[in-house]
């Protein structure tokens, strides 16, 4: 028999994707019929509606719930249901809510009233990474035309129109400021309420995280608290795959602290699915419409399973069709998969992009690659197999998590183990991802449940006892320990070192200058006037230090004679009160201030800490898993400190001011600097001699240089009268 792989019977349904798209279908009648009022939608729906009736104060919420669990279909039929009286999405989206709620319900009859004939001004989008005025501004301009698509349109209108036009080509003039003032203003020119729903917020929030200088969080935070004027309100709902609080997990803890201030304005309605929800999910996702040959072999195998795991673990309800559906992913990995996206996903998308991409130790992937060996037996994919794809394609992306010792320990001693056998290191995998998902409850990692995720099938001949031998084995070498307590196995030894609380100890009791600071964890290298030293043969360069106050500017003078200047970085709030035009030695001084000194002073901060946890923390010797997750910390603040050192003194953005000897100067990009530096030289060290000469034009001999000189000397004082003072051939004092 030809050997056949599973994708010629199993693939995936490429057009499994989000069914709503909040902007395409805003005014489709057609797309809110059919939509099912859950009983999680119900509750949103409830908890809004609350507010919107005026008996709640709350006016600002997230849903929050990872792809694929109907935020966007439930806030396309929120919106439905705000439509205009006339409009044939409201109808419907009546009919649904009378259905879910009943006719008679006293919860039909307050959202009937609630809603007024004219509807409420209905502003959505769908958010880009780009700047969270800029997705405000398309929602209200596309709100605004449709809500006065008949009649005349206020000022208001012609102002969106414009500002919907810069932001098509980035080049956009107006202010945060200004579009929350828009805002206010749509609300008294509709005279009513304004819905505002931008989904995929995360993309805006990514985009706010990268560019820790934004105002975005604080424009978020103004609109969620925008008070209610001439009795018209501002209702804001953000869609989100993950907690607010993930999208800050690549910032230091000061920073984390100020995105939860503005999380705290928001009230999350979680849009969660429980395990056999989103196992169902997978299942949809599968297409085994050619697998009609294996149909009765996989739902007898399903059932097996699920009558094991019923018995094997604390899920009580574990349905076998839906264990079919999900074939030939193993079901304890079918099970488990959730619990890791939810916990250990990078983005929101980790789950279906597991399924569908081609990436290395993928779903698809081994679709091409598992060959059917046997007719009655359908290979799986299996847990340990799950664990390769989050530690290649997602675990880098784990950042600073609650959770990254126990993730960083299990990592590390499954690379450490290496050299065993590969069933031992699927074992080892095994073990290590349940330890992850859970450490008690339904899928701790119990010796028979780690045994099952092994097997093909359930009642393996001889499996039991091959992974019994390998897990006893493990235990031996204390690769692997046993807390009977719990009945568990577990491959990480867990830390009593709190990094996080030594970050926040040295933080508080810091009293350095930043500048002080700075200086002595990320000194700055000297910068070299190019076009000047090129053209002239005489290199000149400028030291760069930073300052942080009028006194050390006014002594500032060079720590090494041979410098031709000084750049200085001025770590202040304001501005100095005299730039002088040369520093103390007489050298020539240039002078730039920062922008963002706060998420400057907040990073530099916690890379110090975190340096000097790694120096003098005694803990550290001995414990391992603390000291890797310093030395990872120490990486990603190294990382974000040279990123925010960047942005801090970026010509480019417009925000930094820079005087030249004295003279405030408008530079607005690096190259033009550089050009200055090397004007400034042209200008102070203009009677330098143009020498184009590396081996002679330079401030220190080298041995050769040296050597030559002597020579040279001694032919000057002993053959004056010779010819090329009788040297020969092209050495080094013949070219001097």
């Amino acid at each position: 028999m030809t050997k056949q792989v599973l994708s010629e019977f199993f693939s995936l349904n490429r057009r499994y994707s989000r069914s709503i798209n909040l902007e395409r279908d805003f005014e489709l009648p057609n797309s809110v019929l059919g939509y099912i009022l859950t009983e999680r939608a119900v509750d949103a729906l409830q908890r809004i509606f609350a507010s919107i009736t005026k008996s709640q104060s709350t006016r600002a919420w997230t849903l929050t719930g990872v792809y694929g669990t109907g935020k966007s279909a439930f806030a396309h039929y929120l919106t439905s249901l705000c439509a205009p009286v006339e409009n044939q999405m409201r109808h419907y989206a009546l009919e649904i809510a009378q259905k879910a709620l009943g006719a008679d319900s006293s919860e039909y009859e307050a959202l009937e009233m609630a809603l007024p004939p004219q509807g409420l001004f209905r502003a959505v989008a769908v958010g880009q990474r780009e700047p969270l005025r800029y997705t405000i501004v398309r929602a209200l301009e596309r709100g605004a035309d449709i809500f006065w698509k008949k009649g005349r349109k206020p000022a208001i209108v012609r102002q969106l129109t414009d500002w919907a036009a810069e932001v098509e080509v980035d080049r956009t003039t107006f202010t945060s400021r200004q579009v929350l003032a828009a805002v206010k203003e749509i609300a008294e020119a509709a005279k009513t309420d304004v819905l505002l729903i931008i989904d995929e917020l995360g993309k805006n929030l990514e985009f706010a995280a990268h560019n820790p200088g934004s105002d975005d969080l604080y424009l978020l935070q103004q609109l969620a608290e925008l008070p209610r004027k001439n009795n018209f309100q501002v209702y804001v709902i953000g869609l989100l795959h993950q907690a607010f609080a993930e999208y800050s997990q690549r910032l230091a803890s000061a920073e984390k602290n100020e995105w939860a201030k503005i999380q705290g304005r928001f009230e999350d309605i979680p849009f969660t699915e429980s395990t056999e929800q989103m196992t169902r999910l997978i299942g949809q996702a599968i297409d085994s419409s050619k697998a009609s040959k294996y149909e009765f072999i996989i739902h007898k195998q399903a059932e097996e399973w699920s009558n094991t795991l019923k018995s094997a673990t604390d899920l009580s309800e574990i349905s076998t069709s839906i264990l079919a559906a999900a074939y030939p992913l193993h079901p304890i990995a079918a099970l488990a998969l959730p619990m890791l996206c939810t916990r250990y996903a990078q983005n929101d998308r980790s789950l279906f992009t597991f399924l569908t991409s081609s990436e290395p130790h993928s779903f698809a992937n081994f679709l091409e690659e598992a060959v059917i060996e046997e007719e009655d037996q359908i290979p799986t994919l299996k847990l340990h197999q799950i664990y390769d794809y989050f530690v290649e394609s997602v675990g880098s992306g784990i950042g600073s998590r609650p959770t990254l010792q126990r993730w960083l320990e299990i990592q590390g001693l499954v690379s450490d183990a290496k050299h065993l056998d590969p069933d031992s290191i699927a074992v080892l995998k095994t073990i290590g991802t349940l330890n992850l998902i859970t450490s008690t409850g339904a899928f701790r990692a119990t010796r028979n449940l780690v045994k099952l995720a092994l097997m093909n099938q359930v009642g393996e001949k001889g499996s039991q006892k091959h992974w019994d031998q390998i897990i006893k084995s493990l235990l031996d070498k204390g690769l692997v320990t046993y807390r009977k307590q719990l009945n568990e196995l577990r491959i990480w030894e867990g830390s009593d070192f709190d990094v996080e609380r030594e970050i926040t100890a040295y933080v508080e009791k810091e009293r350095s200058p930043l500048a002080e600071i700075l200086t002595k964890i990320s000194p700055l290298k000297p910068q070299i006037a190019q076009r000047h030293s090129y053209r002239t043969g005489t290199l000149r360069y400028f030291e760069r230090q930073y300052l942080g106050s009028q006194a050390e500017l006014e002594d500032l003078s060079c720590a090494e004679s041979d410098c031709d200047g000084i750049v200085g970085y001025w770590l202040n709030e304001g501005f100095p009160q005299q730039v002088p035009a040369d520093t103390k030695d007489g050298k020539p001084l240039i002078l730039l201030t920062a922008a963002n000194l706060n998420v400057l002073k907040v990073r530099a901060m916690e890379f110090a800490a975190l340096k000097k946890i790694q120096a003098a923390a005694t803990q550290l010797q001995t414990d391992g898993v603390a000291r890797r997750e310093v030395r990872h910390r120490l990486v990603q603040a190294k990382r974000l400190l040279d990123e925010s050192l960047n942005q801090t003194f970026n010509l480019a953005h417009g925000e930094t001011v820079c005087w030249v000897q004295g003279i405030q100067e408008q530079i607005s990009h690096t190259t033009d600097f550089n050009a200055k530096l090397s004007e400034v030289c042209d200008r102070v060290y203009n009677k330098t001699p143009i020498l184009w000469n590396e081996l002679i034009n330079r401030r220190e001999l080298t041995s050769q240089g040296a050597k030559a000189r002597r020579e040279l000397i001694e032919a000057m004082l002993e053959r004056p009268t010779q010819e090329r003072l009788g040297l020969e051939g092209y050495g080094l004092e013949v070219a001097a």
